[in-house]
């Protein structure tokens, strides 16, 4: 059973993230970044998981210079969810821009994305109002197919991973991507 963290951002579709995490055989344990004391916990479990939501306006530059000092020292797997592809872009200087709010599900195309590498053209649940901008740093692969906006990324030679979109939100086939993780994060990623 994998022990993964759960970085709760306070996003609407929080708990249905940590019961599917949990439902795929996942031991979680959940907190909230700002009420950690220190340094964010870069060992000790199995993966991360960041969800969407939102960062403290009172504590927003101090939780992103922990993440920058907890991307340094991480060497599990981790899976950002809107606001944790913000983070992980924001912490590989990666530019955003505001867009008017982005809400329900839209069609989005993939390519060859690791945590579902056989899916391209699909539905996803949407819910933003920032998205990443192109072009990425170099440390950031794409994994958007036909120049659409920027919905999956992955550390180049690291096993970090994001998504734009809200895997967990509704019966939609990206809902592989949170079985795919927790897989990768058990040592059982050769089944997907």
């Amino acid at each position: 059973m994998a022990k993964l963290l759960f970085l709760n951002h306070r996003g609407v579709s929080v708990q249905p993230l940590v019961e599917l995490v949990r439902s795929l055989d996942a031991d979680v344990e959940t907190v909230e970044p700002e009420a950690i004391a220190g340094p964010l916990p870069a060992s000790g479990y199995d993966g991360i998981i960041a969800s969407g939501g939102y960062l403290k306006s009172s504590s927003r530059q101090d939780t992103l210079q922990r993440y920058s000092a907890f991307f340094g020292e991480l060497r599990s797997p981790y899976l950002g969810i809107c606001l944790g592809m913000r983070i992980l872009g924001h912490c590989h200087g990666a530019r955003f821009r505001k867009t008017a709010p982005v809400v329900g599900e839209y069609q989005v195309s993939l390519a060859g994305f690791p945590l579902c590498p056989e899916l391209s053209d699909t539905t996803v649940y949407q819910n933003h109002r920032y998205e990443v901008i192109r072009p990425l740093p170099g440390s950031l692969e794409d994994f958007t197919a036909r120049g659409g906006t920027v919905q999956a990324v992955k550390v180049v030679g690291k096993e970090q991973y994001a998504v734009q979109f809200h895997p967990e939100v509704g019966n939609h086939p990206v809902n592989v991507i949170l079985r795919n993780f927790v897989s990768l994060c058990s040592g059982k990623s050769q089944n997907f």
